[in-house]
């Protein structure tokens, strides 16, 4: 394996930085002047990477989709190994404190931290956000050893998503607790049905 070029790191770094910007705060919060000062980099460096902001706001989607799992991997295979069904343990971590915490911080489910926002975008992000909620369902089929079918799994996109929204946008902690484990709750007694 080979290093990647010091192109490839600035890249990487500028997609991280809009990544995390745009699950944080939105797409319209995306300047491309503040993604480069947040990188540590300067403004005119940003068109070697890119030719223009959207391009980058459909790269950075791309990415936040890739890595968004990261945030909950390691909850899921704590209770796997606890013998825990598959979707069950990331419907958990899915709907826990924790991610909603790393969505608030820009690094959870770009789902649930865009969706309300992707009918407003142009076309090509509009098709990567199609594509995100895509791989999405698709997960959760994987998940479930293929015994959903794609309206049941797009059902638990629209609740798990739904859920998180909502819970981002309360204020009252206890109505955010109450958000989350009762859609998780639910969630568990529609899935452990089998």
């Amino acid at each position: 394996m080979t290093n990647p070029t010091k192109k490839e790191v600035t890249h990487q770094r500028i997609l991280e930085t809009a990544a995390r910007i745009i699950r944080r705060d939105g797409f319209d919060a995306l300047g491309v002047a503040d993604v480069m000062k947040q990188a540590g980099l300067t403004h005119g460096g940003f068109y070697a990477h890119f030719p223009n902001r959207d391009a980058l706001l459909v790269e950075a989607l791309d990415y936040a989709k890739r890595t968004s799992a990261n945030t909950i991997a390691v909850a899921v295979m704590q209770q796997l190994e606890q013998g825990v069904k598959p979707l069950a343990a990331y419907i958990d971590a899915y709907l826990s404190e924790a991610h909603l915490k790393a969505c608030a911080e820009g690094e959870g489910c770009p789902v649930a931290a865009l969706g309300s926002e992707f009918s407003r975008q142009q076309d090509g992000i509009k098709q990567e956000a199609g594509n995100a909620i895509q791989v999405f369902a698709d997960k959760l089929m994987a998940l479930s050893n293929q015994t959903l079918n794609r309206a049941d799994a797009l059902f638990l996109v629209s609740a798990l998503t739904g859920a998180v929204q909502l819970a981002r946008n309360l204020e009252d902690p206890q109505e955010v607790t109450a958000c989350l484990s009762s859609t998780k709750q639910h969630l568990l007694s529609i899935v452990n049905r089998d």
